[in-house]
């Protein structure tokens, strides 16, 4: 499982060049098995002789809404793989307006915005994301079934106001592959527990994807392969 993944994120690196000579990143780590692979397949580029020179370091957002789950482990995971780890505190709830009520929008943009603040002030050009092929594939279902668009997250995003750039290493790579490795490791499977998540449409789309591909695993290859194949001709045009 430790060649597959690692040859899954050589790929998307090369496919989407997602890696420079030269680039510094910061880690974005929840504390679960995704962002966790990906900083421990990461680390193990970054402190070897991998053709591509380049450095990271991990950043963990703390908020004062999402505390139910014990995430202390994955400090000591980062500092046995030789992973530099800041912290940052962000009281998510304090920041609301009076009036305004709490959501998975007003959280995520909270922590995102902090990640860039960091990424800037640590000189880091690019924001390392550890969303999966799963993500993606969840991503683009729920933008066409609520948003009427076909969009997703992009494997490689880079931001018109700002210098940094966001990647997402795990592009390639399945949730069930992630969740073998992280078993083999060790590594906890930790996700949001607020009430709000529990409104997601994700997981609505996500049973809708794994119904498709329950008797042919293929079919969500070809979802995703979908994404980087659209033919014109044959896409209604409003125009």
């Amino acid at each position: 499982m430790d060649k597959h993944i690692d040859r899954k994120i050589n790929q998307a690196i090369l496919r989407y060049k997602m890696i420079e000579p030269g680039d510094k990143i910061a880690l974005a780590v929840s504390g679960g098995k995704d962002s966790l692979t990906m900083a421990y397949f990461l680390a193990l580029k970054a402190n070897s002789d991998y053709h591509i020179n380049f450095d990271i370091h991990a950043v963990h957002i703390r908020t004062d809404f999402d505390n139910s789950v014990d995430k202390s482990g994955f400090e000591q995971f980062l500092k046995d793989e030789g992973i530099p780890l800041t912290v940052i505190d962000v009281p998510v709830l304090k920041r609301l307006k009076p009036g305004r009520k709490m959501n998975c929008y007003w959280c995520s943009s909270q922590r995102r915005m902090e990640l860039m603040k960091f990424a800037s002030q640590s000189g880091c050009n690019k924001i390392a994301l550890g969303h999966h092929m799963d993500d993606i594939l969840e991503t683009f279902f729920m933008n066409m079934a609520y948003k009427g668009e076909m969009s997703t997250m992009l494997p490689v995003l880079k931001f018109d106001n700002y210098d940094q750039t966001l990647i997402r290493p795990l592009a390639l790579v399945k949730e069930k592959e992630i969740i073998r490795f992280a078993e083999e490791k060790g590594i906890s499977r930790i996700t949001c527990t607020c009430n709000f998540d529990t409104q997601s449409k994700r997981k609505e789309m996500r049973s809708v994807i794994n119904f498709m591909a329950e008797k042919d695993e293929s079919i969500r290859d070809n979802l995703f392969k979908a994404m980087n194949n659209p033919v014109p001709r044959y896409m209604i045009n409003q125009e």
